[in-house]
């Protein structure tokens, strides 16, 4: 806060450095005060969550290394594929998505706009048989979930280009509602959850790249020592020009003089600080340093656990999906998680199983004799 001071009191300004583009700024105090928030709810009958996809895929866009979290996930869930009997292996083989997909793909794009944004929707295309023949991935944001008065799924409502509404039975709509929680119809998206973050992460990215930019090309303060429009007008086109291009530039004397060129402060703070952001994102999201592919202070042993902490999350979403598919398409299928070191942890860290022909020690016979009393 900075208190400008004047003569009369009555005329003093306090200025805030609270920015607008965050949400819920904190005001009137230095701490965090809480507060409350309700469940959606049904009572709307409208999926209220959907407004916000254009904002979600914006973070997905803007912001690198979240969108590399979400990849991440998706790609450990779906991207080695899955396990079928050979029927529904022929039935999958026919389904193409918008024209060029692949069953897989679909379910890995699928499953990535559910993690980012809550919910992701497919059309379930039948023949006359009613047969599955194909799933076509649509736009979340241009979809309305309706339910009854009383919370129950009635029907889906999307709106295209040309403001025409086209109305979709349950059963003809492939819904990933992903962390539903209580009365709400909706998912929760990880993009809401680590809001805050991202736009802190990606404030703080284009200030330090600014800052950096003005190592090259610094702001200079000049001084004019002519009047005439023509030639500050000249000499300015000039200076655009030069700094532009990163050249030396030649004006006449007399009608510039530079006296000062700002100070660059230094950086190690800000990037310890984005450093720490990035660290709160990832832990968020459940997507450890290891498999991003930077282990900073890891070893191989933490490593290990840090992985099979990391492949529950996933065989997680795993059984979402299969469930979600096995109910909505009527299909019988298992995601393979890409490589589990479960048997290599076990095996390396349980400390009471003997290796095999290796006689029991002192302590481990009195501890058998003493069973053997007791049982007695």
């Amino acid at each position: 806060m900075t208190l400008i001071k004047q003569k009369n009191i009555d005329n003093a300004v306090v200025s805030t450095m609270h920015d607008s583009s965050y949400s819920d700024p904190i005001t009137n105090t230095d701490f965090y005060g809480g507060g409350s928030k309700d469940t959606d709810g049904a009572t709307g009958f409208v999926n209220s969550n959907t407004v916000d996809f254009a904002k979600w895929h914006k973070y997905y866009i803007d912001v690198p290394i979240f969108a590399t979290i979400i990849d991440t996930l998706a790609l450990y869930a779906v991207g080695k594929g899955y396990k079928t009997d050979e029927t529904t292996k022929e039935k999958l083989m026919k389904i193409k998505g918008w024209g060029k997909d692949d069953f897989n793909s679909i379910i890995e794009n699928l499953t990535r706009v559910s993690l980012l944004c809550g919910d992701s929707m497919g059309e379930i295309i039948k023949d006359k048989a009613s047969r599955l023949i194909n799933l076509k991935p649509l736009n979340t944001g241009k979809i309305k979930i309706l339910v009854n008065g009383k919370g129950i799924l009635k029907k889906y409502e999307q709106t295209n280009s040309t403001k025409k509404t086209e109305n979709f039975k349950p059963k003809e709509m492939f819904h990933l509602c992903w962390n539903r929680l209580g009365d709400e119809i909706h998912g929760k998206p990880y993009a809401e959850r680590v809001e805050p973050l991202i736009k802190q992460i990606k404030q703080l990215t284009d200030d330090l790249g600014l800052r950096f930019h003005r190592i090259v090309k610094p702001v200079r303060l000049f001084e004019t020592e002519s009047n005439d429009p023509d030639k500050l007008a000249t000499a300015e086109e000039n200076l655009k020009e030069g700094y532009k291009n990163c050249e030396f530039i030649v004006i006449p004397k007399g009608t510039l003089s530079a006296v000062d060129v700002a100070t660059i402060p230094d950086a190690n703070d800000a990037i310890a600080y984005l450093n720490n952001l990035m660290r709160q994102l990832i832990s968020a999201c459940g997507v450890p340093e290891v498999i991003l592919g930077w282990s900073s202070g890891t070893t191989d042993a933490s490593a290990k656990i840090v992985y099979l902490s990391f492949q529950q999350r996933i065989e997680r979403i795993q059984l979402f999906l299969e469930k979600q598919i096995k109910a909505q398409l009527g299909l019988d299928l298992d995601f393979e998680f890409p490589a589990s070191l479960e048997p290599a942890v076990s095996a390396a860290g349980d400390p009471v199983q003997a290796p095999k022909n290796t006689p029991p020690s002192d302590d481990e016979k009195k501890a058998g004799k003493l069973n053997n009393v007791m049982k007695k």
